[in-house]
């Protein structure tokens, strides 16, 4: 697919194979930016040179000039290790999920169909990259944009959507041309001070890689003691973990703080780095302690710190697979946070994927194929013609959304899509198995259990959030549905921005917002408030108590607009091209 970098100048491509990284070369005293493959086998720590390589690698990022990046392709598992070696002397700025262009078979577990880019740099700012966006993608049924953009279709852009830190939209295959990853990262970074991409090709460095051997297959005959009852727990999660019997559980998910300043009824999520970690490493220890062998546990946070995650668990548990939930979050910079990990590992060898295996799980498991919309009349008119788009799932999920209206959503301000959690049971359990869920929250796993027929504890350090996930129980035990709309009060809230409701719109936002690019198009710039006031067919008020800031206010001003039908093929003369004014 076509990507369009404003203002990019690419950056000349310097390509270098290594047969021995023992002499990776010196890094020039100009800023550069630089692309290592590494082989897609087994991580580089766990071959007899794992630590050398890491000892080169940490001296090669050492010597790099002060406004250098460094960009290296490899295994989700390699990429944790990793990044975790270089803390010392490089920034994380993003963990990047490119697509594999053939899922790799794994017997018994999730076929792995994704590559980790990790982009790291000498300096501690932010990213400093180009404005990119990826050309919008349409559906094979109706040839549609994949996504319906309903009312807001004036405030995009008419190429296409800001860059995410998941690329679906190229693949790669290990072994093969990069290509299409080089081709983006020269114009992505194709800015002063930076005129070159070395790309560093060390797939073939024998002593990297370490033959990957085949996962090996518990039978359930290893099973110990079940659960006998499922409840809800108020109180501290490290401190009531210990009271659950060793080897009882046969799935533990955790989704806990991710100490980014969430507004929690009962947590503080803005702890010391170091803190944060030690807690993370007790109920990590307990969650593997409860499990059963071969069973799974599965713990979701931000990539940088399941990357942290990963290096606790690695000694006590078996890597089983790195599933990337495409989650879009708000657009907080300009390539959007889209990259969500779930971390899986078991006790252990695992046992087979139940749900891989029994056709009960199939109605949770397959997805929807990539660039199918999901609007109500080309569903209808796919199942009609018995359109087959549906597909068996790998560890790259991009078809489950997140709760973005109010009317899915309860009093807690990090709601997971319930959708996410029926896929997780019915891949990791068997109906009467048991889930355990320490951050337990409004509910949504230990209802998704429920409705699954699985036994289930749930803990919730937070009384408010128990008495919720208690009420929501006892609506499901009445036939109907928790997860149901319904007009709420709500408080809590998922994001900094200011919540706007029961407004008696006299002008619609999409009017008020075309107004304010006219009146950018007069003007030749965007306007102020007073501006607006002036020259506005409208009261200001209007401008002042339907939007959340000026930011909404000008967004129909800052882009082109789009439209949802295909339009003529996109050509390479649309990228690289200079920004808008508005821009």
């Amino acid at each position: 697919m076509a990507h369009q970098s404003e203002g990019a100048k690419p950056l000349r491509v310097v390509r270098l194979s290594l047969q021995d990284s023992g002499h990776l070369p010196a890094p020039d005293i100009h800023p550069a930016v630089w692309l290592f493959i590494l082989p897609y086998g087994r991580s580089p720590a766990d071959s007899e040179t794992g630590g050398a390589w890491f000892d080169r690698l940490h001296s090669f990022a050492g010597l790099l000039s002060d406004d250098s990046v460094l960009c290296l392709l490899t295994t989700p598992a390699d990429a944790a290790t990793t990044v975790m070696q270089l803390t010392d002397v490089l920034h994380f700025q993003l963990w990047v999920a490119v697509k594999l262009r053939e899922p790799v078979a794994n017997p018994g577990l999730l076929p792995g169909h994704h590559a980790a880019l990790l982009i790291l740099t000498k300096y501690t700012t932010s990213l400093r990259h180009n404005k990119t966006r990826i050309a919008y993608t349409y559906c094979p049924a109706c040839d549609k944009t994949t996504k319906d953009y309903g009312g807001k279709k004036h405030t995009y852009h008419e190429y296409g959507t800001l860059m995410s830190d998941v690329w679906r939209d190229i693949d790669w295959a290990p072994d093969g041309e990069t290509d299409q990853i080089t081709d983006r990262l020269s114009e992505v970074f194709g800015r002063a001070p930076y005129t070159s991409l070395h790309v560093l090709d060390l797939t073939a460095v024998r002593s990297l890689r370490s033959t990957r051997s085949p996962v090996a297959l518990l039978s359930d005959d290893n099973a110990g003691p079940s659960l006998q009852s499922s409840r809800l727990i108020n109180g501290d999660s490290v401190a009531l973990l210990s009271s659950i019997a060793s080897n009882s559980i046969d799935f533990c998910f955790a989704d806990p703080p991710y100490n980014i300043a969430k507004q929690y009824d009962a947590w503080d999520d803005t702890q010391d780095k170091r803190e944060y970690f030690a807690w993370c490493d007790r109920w990590l220890d307990e969650l593997a302690r409860v499990l059963k062998p071969g069973r799974t546990c599965a713990v979701l946070n931000i990539p940088q710190w399941t990357a942290r995650h990963f290096l606790s668990l690695k000694h006590r548990l078996t890597f089983q697979n790195w599933i990337v939930w495409e989650g879009l979050g708000l657009p907080v910079r300009k390539i959007m946070p889209a990259h969500y990990a779930i971390l899986c590992c078991s006790k252990g060898p695992p046992r087979p994927l139940p749900g891989m295996t029994n056709t009960e799980q199939k109605t949770h498991l397959s997805s929807l194929k990539e660039w199918y919309c999901l609007r109500a009349a080309c569903v209808k008119e796919r199942r009609r013609l018995r359109l087959a788009d549906r597909e068996t799932i790998s560890d790259l999920w991009w078809d489950i959304h997140r709760l973005k209206h109010n009317a899915r959503r309860v009093d807690h301000p990090c709601q997971l899509p319930p959708a996410l959690m029926r896929r997780l049971i019915a891949l990791f359990t068997c109906e009467g198995e048991s889930v355990l869920d320490p951050f337990n929250g409004a509910g949504t796993t230990s209802l998704c259990a429920e409705q699954l027929r699985r036994k289930f504890i749930g803990i919730e350090l937070s009384e408010t959030y128990h008495q919720l996930a208690l009420s929501r129980h006892e609506t499901l035990r009445q036939g109907e549905d928790p997860f149901a709309k319904a007009t709420r009060n709500l408080q809590a809230k998922n994001s900094r921005v200011r919540r706007i409701g029961g407004i008696d719109y006299k002008v619609s936002k999409k009017v008020l917002q075309l107004e304010v690019r006219n009146i950018a198009r007069h003007l030749g710039r965007l306007p102020t408030r007073a501006e607006v006031k002036r020259l506005s067919r409208y009261p200001i008020d209007y401008f002042d108590d339907y939007f959340i800031g000026w930011g909404e206010v000008c967004a129909a001003a800052r882009t082109t607009g789009m439209t949802e039908n295909r339009t003529a093929d996109r050509s390479d003369t649309m990228q690289s091209r200079q920004p808008s004014l508005f821009d």
